[in-house]
């Protein structure tokens, strides 16, 4: 009986043990990343983080497919994998910030970093993965183990262009941050509250701080690449009207 009882705990404890990477409780400072990010150059790999919540299916979604053999073995061969619970949008800013980026725009975000020079690889493709749970494992092949994603980093802008662009990041990002703050309460209290289906008030309010989210990120990769082809010409950034949370 003795053993019968100890084989049930150890088949109880195989699943959270079988877990690599989970978000609850993951709550690292700017300054530990930064500690990865050394660990992970002297292992010749790339640092990823990754910035989601237990309520985000897509966020689960994404680590359940990380957490699968033997894709979980080919990412920790290429990557030093860390997990960042951002709760309803409370944390994770200093962890965007302490790589160059004031906000992040959406869950899950998933960060590659060149362990070496610290830069962001992937943010141009930032957005692929808070949609997780819809793409097929080739998607997640290519992206991660081939690296088959946009990259900007090996494209430096001038520096008007540069300075451009890092004030409209900040002054956009001020915007999302307000929006999660206007939409958190309702998010929580939809997802606390064992409810079937969510309020139809939550629903209209997270559509549009998604839609903004989205789109200032996709003008920002658009200005980019404009920046890129025409050195010299100042560029013309979007202006956006006045949101509902504002």
């Amino acid at each position: 009986m003795k053993y019968v009882f100890l084989l049930m705990i150890s088949l109880l404890a195989w699943p959270a043990a079988a877990q690599e990477w989970q978000f609850a409780g993951q709550a690292p400072s700017a300054e530990q990343t930064k500690d990865w990010q050394q660990q992970a150059a002297k292992q010749g790999k790339d640092l990823m983080l990754v910035l989601g919540a237990n309520w985000c299916h897509d966020s689960t979604a994404l680590l359940e497919r990380f957490n699968q053999s033997p894709f979980r073995d080919q990412l920790k061969q290429q990557y030093q994998i860390h997990t960042v619970d951002v709760s309803y949008f409370e944390r994770g800013y200093d962890i965007v910030q302490a790589y160059g980026e004031p906000i992040y725009y959406g869950t899950p975000t998933v960060m590659i970093i060149d362990a070496g020079s610290g830069q962001i690889k992937n943010f141009a493709s930032w957005q692929h993965w808070t949609n997780a749970s819809k793409h097929c494992a080739e998607e997640f092949q290519a992206y991660f183990l081939e690296q088959d994603f946009l990259t900007l980093i090996e494209e430096p802008l001038s520096e008007a262009h540069r300075q451009q662009l890092s004030a409209f990041k900040q002054q956009q990002a001020e915007r999302i941050k307000a929006g999660y703050q206007w939409v958190a309460p309702q998010l929580k209290a939809y997802k606390t509250s064992g409810a079937q289906q969510p309020p139809q008030r939550f629903i209209q309010q997270w559509m549009a701080v998604a839609k903004f989210r989205n789109q200032v990120h996709e003008d920002i990769v658009a200005a980019h690449k404009k920046a890129l082809n025409a050195p010299e010409t100042p560029l013309e950034l979007p202006s956006y009207p006045k949101q509902a949370w504002e």
